[in-house]
């Protein structure tokens, strides 16, 4: 089973276009808590490339299709928004942040784990194109 991050890329909400982008742009998107939720990321173009290299092996388990470099949303989000010309995000407590998104909200942006691509490089044959989230948003 592939499992994916975060997906960026073109008609992804983290494109130009896409609603986070807005967010992050309208300043809508603050870093909850400590930030520290890891995310890592998967642009559609390495998603494509890793069903194509799942299709010809024979892979049993979970393989994280993932880049190369997981963060946390401390450190993601004030780059992404200076990448943008955006204001820096807010930090808003946890506990205010719940009020209006709720425990699973407060969640999200505080105690993901990032994942590690190890295992689909070496079962799959695979390797990310995009090795970073960052590095895309030129």
């Amino acid at each position: 089973m592939l499992r994916y991050g975060h997906l960026t890329g073109p008609g992804s909400i983290y494109d130009k276009d896409g609603s986070t982008t807005a967010a992050v742009l309208a300043g809508r998107m603050p870093i909850v808590g400590d930030g520290g939720s890891v995310f890592s990321f998967t642009h559609a173009h390495d998603a494509a490339t890793a069903v194509v290299a799942a299709l010809d092996r024979n892979a049993s388990g979970v393989l994280n299709v993932v880049d190369d470099t997981p963060m946390a949303v401390r450190d993601w989000l004030p780059a992404f928004a200076r990448k943008l010309g955006a204001p820096a995000p807010r930090r808003v407590p946890a506990f205010v942040a719940k009020l209006a998104v709720g425990g699973f909200g407060v969640a999200f942006m505080t105690r993901l784990r990032g994942a590690d691509n190890s295992r689909a490089r070496l079962v799959l044959n695979w390797r990310p194109r995009h090795a970073s989230f960052l590095d895309d948003q030129e």
